[in-house]
């Protein structure tokens, strides 16, 4: 699936991990490069280029953060939402094919335990946060 997801964004010019930055960004806007590395486990020389890269196409803007000079914020452009909703389609389109042989009811199954699999997963960082 990840080959074809990695396919059907080439167009775009990001890959999977910079598509879930795009997703990071659109939903929590004004974070900052430190905020989105961690929460999507990149390491932040890695988060730096990917954060260039994102911005070199126009998709993300650099915002210097007013509350610590030395970081930024990120913000998405509307070339950037723009290209967020064609990877949205195409995500879907990946997950229409790879999901094909199953049959409607195998599908409501696995999203359920998927999204069960999930929330345990952010229970156990929000608990480790603390």
């Amino acid at each position: 699936m990840e080959e074809r997801l990695i396919n059907n964004l080439s167009p775009l010019k990001i890959n999977a991990r910079q598509f879930g930055i795009l997703q990071f960004i659109e939903d929590n806007p004004d974070s900052s490069q430190i905020t989105v590395s961690n929460a999507l486990f990149i390491d932040r020389t890695t988060m730096v280029a990917h954060a260039d890269h994102l911005e070199d196409l126009g998709y993300i803007k650099r915002i210097k953060n007013p509350n610590d000079r030395r970081s930024f914020v990120l913000t998405i452009t509307d070339q950037g939402e723009e290209k967020l909703r064609l990877g949205r389609n195409y995500l879907e389109d990946t997950e229409l094919s790879v999901l094909s042989s199953l049959t409607k009811e195998e599908k409501e199954k696995l999203k359920s335990l998927l999204l069960k699999v999930w929330r345990s997963i952010q229970k156990e960082e929000k608990d480790e946060s603390y």
